[in-house]
């Protein structure tokens, strides 16, 4: 009995922490990149217009790749694709995917889930792969220099808008309740992490 509540507990903890982590990791970019451009740039505030140039403008291969990863985890989780701006230029806003969930509630919960965290999950990917491209390969300067380029272009997108996270606390319970019996089940067959 003592192992089955071990079990529980360590299957709660991994269940909370795989939903806080990827909403967290884009908090602290967007506050990271916010701090760095409107303090060590002198860019001002975010509604600036030196900002907007730098966010929308300089920095748009990652705005590209941040929308591109919504519509992607939405249509691989059977969302339906509404709608794809990659470039606004009014209000502020940078781009964005209008997307339909479709299917069942638990359906629709991954969809918003998953479509909500990608940029977070994809930018991780880019990044890893940037840095490993650009430490394991003898590299031109130039490449090395579009390479930094993309890396910084990324990041400053890889976060979740105030839009991104209502859409995925909508959907993240159904997928916290998977993560619970997933873990549950693997913690039971496997013994719990001492």
């Amino acid at each position: 009995m003592n192992n089955i509540s071990e079990i529980l507990k360590q299957s709660i903890i991994i269940a909370a922490g795989s939903v806080v982590v990827l909403p967290l990791i884009g908090l602290i970019v967007h506050a990271i990149s916010s701090f760095v451009l409107q303090n060590v740039f002198g860019l001002f505030s975010r509604s600036g217009a030196l900002y907007l140039f730098f966010a929308n403008t300089l920095t748009f291969p990652g705005v590209v790749y941040h929308e591109l990863s919504h519509a992607l985890f939405a249509f691989l989780t059977g969302a339906k694709i509404n709608e794809i701006k990659l470039y606004q230029k009014k209000e502020g806003h940078l781009g964005y995917v209008n997307y339909s969930p479709r299917g069942a509630w638990g359906l629709q919960s991954l969809q918003l889930t998953f479509a909500s965290c990608a940029p977070v999950v994809t930018g991780l990917i880019a990044e890893a792969v940037i840095v490993y491209v650009f430490t394991a390969f003898m590299l031109p300067v130039w490449a090395k220099v579009l390479l930094i380029y993309l890396g910084v272009s990324i990041l400053v997108h890889m976060d979740m808008s105030t839009a991104d996270l209502k859409s995925y606390v909508r959907g993240v319970f159904f997928v916290m309740i998977l993560v619970f019996i997933g873990s549950f089940f693997y913690l039971y067959l496997h013994g719990p992490v001492m």
